[in-house]
């Protein structure tokens, strides 16, 4: 009889050169451009720079670049809006007092992605995480959307139209 007193083999924690496990910086970079691509193609088509509109979330201030889509529009009708912030995860959300319907909804969305959940009737802002069930993108923070995971349950959140966008 042979004798198989080998041990098992223990995988390496590392992964093999060309598997990288998670979003490296080239992933990020590649969606932040998808983003400044529909602020291209807005600029074009109406030939004027997107609305911005200013969240403020507890001591988070961003400014957010809105996209040309139809829930954006009807955003804007219904700023100045002030509301409770709710924290899932690497995402605040909060009511806001409109409703629209799914348009070119999305399950995963980059770090930073500004959008409405037609489910719940609520703003989203995301710093890392997938939305609980596809959502329209409205926009985009400008800076780093992380600042929001210093935002926490029930902190005051007020939208506006911002000054630059006005």
């Amino acid at each position: 009889m042979k004798n198989d007193s080998r041990q098992p083999r223990h995988r390496s924690p590392v992964p093999p050169p060309g598997r990288v496990i998670g979003k490296t910086s080239y992933d990020r970079a590649a969606e932040r451009d998808v983003l400044q691509r529909g602020v291209e193609e807005y600029k074009r088509a109406t030939g004027a720079p997107p609305p911005r509109i200013a969240i403020t979330a507890g001591e988070v201030c961003a400014e957010v670049l809105l996209n040309s889509s139809a829930t954006a529009r009807k955003l804007l009708d219904v700023l100045p809006v002030k509301s409770a912030a709710h924290v899932w995860g690497d995402e605040i959300y909060f009511e806001i007092p409109m409703h629209a319907e799914p348009e070119d909804p999305q399950g995963s969305v980059p770090p930073g992605t500004v959008a409405f959940w037609p489910e719940g009737d609520c703003l989203c802002v995301f710093f890392g995480q997938k939305p609980y069930s596809p959502v329209n993108v409205v926009g985009a923070t400008e800076g780093d959307p992380a600042d929001f995971s210093r935002v926490r349950e029930g902190d005051a959140v007020c939208v506006e139209l911002s000054e630059a966008g006005k």
